[in-house]
């Protein structure tokens, strides 16, 4: 007897808010933007100094160097205002980076990716509330919302069953809170800059505006980092050390840095909805513990599985809303 069953509901899910807007060809380009991102986080917990992104930064700045070459009719035409957002995204970026290193030097990357993942989602909701723009975000984004807060909340512990203030005063989730700042930062100066941009520039299409953009951003933040290394003796001495011993690394990081950036936008040529995109982006941070505990023989405690969980369906709550 032949009979057709009515689809599952996760099917139907499926099928209807992730393949029909999503290509295959997008699906292929943020995987390996997924596995990009994840990766050069995993040569940043082995070299986990400022000096590492100095050098890393510096290379991505060099391989962008021709798409600012491609756009240099239009420095004219960019406002000194866009030129101080520059500036100061490359601050904030800078602070990300330098604070990445120390959550990586201090702890675990399963711990620190996760959270350096979710707590700007987390901040720029709170700026909004702060801005009385909370009624933008609708009920189901929120509820995204309080669970990355959830999930937030759960990572740090050794054990569900004894809850203890250290763990989340630990140096590792004290700098990456401070690297969220660094990307809350640099987020909304970024859209403030590109919002500038396509006003002054408006003839150009937006993809070759965020192509003018990115190497500047990059230029900018190589800076600052050099900025830091400079100053910091104990940097100084890491960068002759990474000069000698592991430039390649690093320049490998830096190529993985604007491969996974290039890759996302790619991948939007091939969507119906950006949100899909960052949703389809949540899987790095599943991705990120697990090399941290299977390369790296980090500590699987069961608060921080379930924490990662928890943070990944808050995510993709977010990003679908």
């Amino acid at each position: 007897m032949c009979y057709h069953k009515r689809p599952a509901p996760v099917y139907r899910f499926i099928t209807a808010r992730v393949l029909t807007p999503m290509t295959a060809t997008a699906i292929v380009l943020i995987t390996l933007s997924v596995f990009a991102h994840a990766g050069w986080n995993l040569l940043g917990k082995r070299q986990p100094t400022v000096a590492f992104f100095f050098l890393a930064t510096s290379t991505s700045t060099l391989v962008l160097m021709p798409v600012l070459w491609y756009h240099r009719t239009v420095f004219p035409w960019t406002s000194p205002a866009v030129w101080v957002l520059v500036s100061v995204t490359g601050l904030f970026h800078a602070i990300y980076f330098s604070s990445l290193a120390g959550a990586y030097r201090h702890g675990d990357m399963s711990l620190a990716y996760p959270l350096l993942r979710a707590l700007p989602v987390l901040l720029i909701t709170a700026i909004s509330f702060l801005l009385g723009r909370g009624h933008q975000i609708t009920p189901s984004g929120l509820m995204g919302i309080l669970t990355v807060v959830a999930g937030c909340l759960i990572l740090p512990l050794k054990s569900l069953r004894a809850i203890h203030l250290q763990d989340y005063l630990a140096l590792c989730c004290l700098l990456a809170l401070v690297a969220a700042f660094g990307t809350t930062g640099y987020t909304l100066v970024d859209d403030e800059a590109l919002r500038r941009l396509r006003q002054s520039l408006h003839w150009l299409p937006a993809p070759h505006i965020t192509l003018f953009y990115v190497p500047l951003q990059t230029t900018s933040t190589a800076l600052w980092l050099a900025l830091f290394t400079l100053f910091l003796p104990s940097e100084r001495e890491r960068l002759r050390r990474l000069w000698r011993e592991g430039r390649s690394q690093a320049a490998l990081t830096g190529l993985a840095i604007t491969g996974a950036y290039g890759l996302v936008l790619a991948s939007m040529a091939y969507v119906t909805n950006v949100s899909y995109v960052a949703a389809f982006r949540q899987m790095s941070i599943p991705l990120g513990a697990l090399l941290g505990i299977v390369l790296l023989k980090e500590p699987r405690y069961f608060p921080k599985l379930l924490g990662v969980g928890i943070i990944s369906a808050g995510l993709v709550l977010v990003a679908l809303d």
